[in-house]
């Protein structure tokens, strides 16, 4: 604009010239002059071209470097959004990773819980009630005065019986004479061939056979504990309170026909302390063993 607005102002002091040397009547002098102007019109308009190319050049140089900003923002605008993205990234899997940290905290704790916890004696709650050994709170065993319920007794001969199958599976005790079928209330054990029933009732005049039957599997599930006791005594410091001999619990019969009911239920109540302290060892062995491989390990 500058190098038109300075085309103009010339070209008015030409003209200007040309109108005061008509009227003084220069000739030769004015040819002359307009040549000069003519050529000095003429640098001007090269001058002028040369400024519109560099203007138009410069507005290109210009575009391009719009063109430019506009793609660098572009480009800085997605670095922002990734940017973002990955701190939500970021947020969530520490998030993940706090949740997972607490979530092994809490399991560790659970496991140091349940490595201190009796499980068994807490699953087989072995008590006394007077004259009655109980299991789980079920009675084991009657009285002349006190006659439990065949059911009470049948269920505390089921827990009995679960009780003796999980030692067993526990500690891998090899039992091929007998079979342990903890069925609750309706448990049995079978030897070799035959399954005897591990439960009674008042049966009126089979009582006599029943009860008969119910001797043998009480018998044989002593000869079974006797058997657990054996493999479980490979450690000089297993030690049962009552003694197991043959039919007997610490001089005292299991059986319940021609036995009077005090001595068949001191027999039962001895038994449940003999199970009681097989737990206890059983129960202390393993964090002796857990100990240890804490000790060992790195």
């Amino acid at each position: 604009q500058a190098e038109h607005r300075i085309y103009q102002e010339a070209h008015s002091r030409l003209e200007e010239r040309l109108r005061l040397i008509g009227d003084e009547g220069g000739g030769g002098a004015l040819e002359a002059e307009i040549a000069a102007m003519e050529a000095e019109e003429q640098q001007l308009l090269e001058r002028l071209q040369a400024y519109d190319r560099e203007e138009d050049e410069i507005r290109g140089e210009l575009e391009r470097h719009a063109k430019q900003e506009e793609l660098l923002q572009r480009e800085e605008d997605e670095l922002w959004l990734a940017v973002a993205e990955y701190q939500l990234d970021l947020q969530e899997i520490e998030e993940e990773r706090a949740a997972t940290a607490s979530a092994i905290r809490y399991a560790t704790s659970e496991l140091n819980r349940l490595q201190r916890t009796n499980v068994l004696n807490d699953m087989f709650h072995i008590s006394a009630q007077g004259q009655f050994g109980t299991i789980s709170n079920f009675r084991m065993g009657r009285l002349t005065e006190i006659p439990v319920p065949w059911e009470e007794i049948n269920a505390a001969w089921g827990q009995a019986c679960l009780l003796l199958d999980a030692l067993i599976k526990k500690c891998r005790v090899p039992t091929a004479q007998y079979r342990l079928l903890p069925r609750g209330s309706f448990s049995a054990i079978q030897v070799g061939q035959d399954v005897l029933q591990l439960y009674s009732s008042d049966a009126g005049l089979k009582s006599f056979f029943t009860h008969r039957h119910f001797d043998q599997a009480m018998n044989h599930f002593l000869g079974c504990l006797k058997e657990v006791t054996k493999f479980l005594q490979r450690d000089p410091s297993m030690r049962l309170p009552f003694k197991i001999e043959g039919d007997k619990v610490g001089g005292f019969s299991v059986r319940v026909l021609f036995n009077p009911p005090e001595r068949w239920t001191k027999a039962l109540k001895f038994m449940l302390s003999d199970l009681k302290w097989m737990i206890a060892f059983v129960e202390s062995r393993e964090r002796n063993d857990r100990s240890s491989g804490m000790a060992m390990s790195p």
